[in-house]
């Protein structure tokens, strides 16, 4: 089996359907939530970016230009407007039993997908270079990353307060309510 092998040229493209199978199982199964574990996935990626840049500062990774902060910068801002649209697109019901769940809808995923398409694009597109372990790709990744889960979790908690903060008409049919 040699490298002219038809499997062989798809196999770069495996994690990307096990990717996409992940997303379709998880966009139809209902979640709980509790919102108040929202800010777990911001802390670890403020983690991540400390050591990225502890680690950055170490190796004495290249200056950045004024150029270079303006695509960080725009990153962040399409990293919260992105975050702020994939909070809206997701399902958030309240249950009988008070508990919220959510449902991530089928445009959900399709995002997911065209953001990892589009990031692979510009990786193999040659204008930028994606190899280095420092440099504005990577600074402008993790900066899109962080204001989207910040954004998308600052959004779906006001959600949630709000969801919560109504009152649960079907609370009224449980045994031992006081309604």
């Amino acid at each position: 089996m040699g490298y002219d092998d038809p499997f062989h040229a798809l196999l770069p493209y495996l994690p990307y359907v096990i990717l996409l199978v992940i997303l379709f199982r998880r966009a139809r199964t209902a979640r709980i939530l509790n919102p108040r574990r929202l800010w777990i996935g911001p802390a670890i990626l403020v983690v991540m970016i400390g050591l990225y840049v502890w680690a950055a500062a170490m190796t004495k990774a290249p200056p950045l230009h004024a150029q270079d902060w303006l695509i960080i910068a725009a990153s962040s801002v399409v990293g919260a407007a992105v975050g702020v649209l994939r909070a809206n697109l997701v399902h958030v019901t309240r249950r009988p039993d008070g508990q919220l769940e959510t449902r991530l809808p089928l445009m959900g995923v399709a995002f997911i997908i065209i953001w990892v398409a589009g990031r692979q694009w510009l990786r193999n597109s040659g204008w930028v270079n994606a190899n280095a372990p420092f440099g504005v790709y990577a600074d402008a990744g993790l900066a899109l990353g962080f204001c989207l889960l910040i954004a998308h979790s600052l959004v779906l908690s006001r959600r949630c307060q709000a969801l919560l903060a109504e009152p649960n008409p079907a609370a009224a049919n449980f045994p031992g309510s006081a309604a």
